[in-house]
């Protein structure tokens, strides 16, 4: 009897550690994107700091990512503020498609992104883009087709002004871009496809406008969206002095469907984790731990509601 006993409780402790050995998947864009990068990034500290199974898993797009993460097939995912609400909400991007299981874990840092030109190129402001092409449409993506519309909106042009090129993804826009069959693309400063265009081309990002009517057509279109400013860096490729920027916030979610001990254990791992995950990705570097848990008018995991709760952290509004 006493040697059933002790296999019965062995049996268990194994299906228990094989229960936490389960992988977790967490949704990104394609390769070469900051998303996936951003991913790979979480998925490392989490592995090493955490001791999860953690693994990237890049779609098309976040667009097409983030049903995967409601469903509860894909376990985490990686979405501007912006397109979070849109997909909870089932407005703007995803009109009339709610995503009611997504449910916030962080508001992880703000994000820097801007349309850019050849170095050569005649363009030097967003009025000068005027009946030039730009990579547009991202059908995978469609929330970078709003951040394009915002950035033409600081100089009141709307895509009707220029020649767009339809693509499906960022990648596939810098390609268009670097084959010479778009004068213009965005992307998001400091990406490892920034530097390959650069790499092939010389580049060059165009500085916004920054007074009251510009902020004022950037958030008619991407109402979470801010002017900020970024200097020269060797990590930001075509960054050649002082500019304006387009910048917004980036947050990890997960799905009502995940395991609210997974989510404590995650949103635990990112709060206290900032040096580990900004020498993984330099954009955590800009991380701040106090504003983790700020309203964006999508729930929070009841995981990472409880970790804010132990630590008396309050929901910033």
């Amino acid at each position: 009897m006493h040697k059933l006993i002790v296999s019965v409780l062995a049996g268990s402790a194994l299906l228990t550690a094989s229960a936490h050995a389960q992988p977790i998947g967490i949704s990104t864009s394609p390769q070469g994107t900051l998303t996936y990068a951003v991913g790979a990034a979480v998925a490392k500290v989490l592995t090493e700091k955490g001791g999860l199974q953690v693994r990237v898993q890049p779609s098309s797009g976040t667009g097409a990512g983030i049903p995967l993460v409601d469903s509860g097939e894909i376990d985490l995912g990686l979405a501007n503020t912006l397109e979070l609400y849109d997909a909870y909400h089932g407005v703007g991007t995803f009109d009339g498609r709610p995503n009611k299981n997504l449910r916030t874990i962080a508001v992880v840092f703000p994000i820097k992104v801007g349309l850019f030109v050849r170095d050569d190129s005649p363009i030097k402001t967003i009025k000068d883009m005027k009946g030039h092409s730009v990579a547009y449409g991202f059908t995978s993506q469609e929330i970078i087709k709003k951040t394009v519309d915002a950035m033409l909106a600081t100089e009141g042009l709307s895509i009707k002004d220029l020649k767009p090129i339809m693509v499906p993804n960022l990648v596939r826009g810098v390609d268009e871009f670097v084959g010479g069959r778009a004068d213009i693309t965005t992307f998001a400063l400091g990406s490892a496809k920034v530097s390959e265009a650069d790499a092939a081309v010389k580049i060059r990002f165009i500085s916004l406008p920054d007074n009251p009517q510009a902020l004022a057509g950037l958030k008619k279109e991407f109402r979470t969206a801010y002017i900020a400013k970024a200097e020269p860096s060797p990590r930001f490729a075509g960054v050649k002095e002082p500019i304006n920027i387009m910048q917004y916030n980036y947050t990890i979610f997960a799905s009502s469907k995940t395991k609210p001990e997974v989510v404590k254990k995650i949103t635990d791992l990112i709060a206290n984790n900032k040096e580990a995950l900004g020498a993984a990705h330099p954009l955590f570097r800009g991380m701040d731990v106090k504003l983790l848990y700020s309203d964006i008018e999508v729930p929070y995991q009841d995981g990472a509601k409880g970790y804010y709760a132990e630590k008396g952290i309050k929901e910033t509004k």
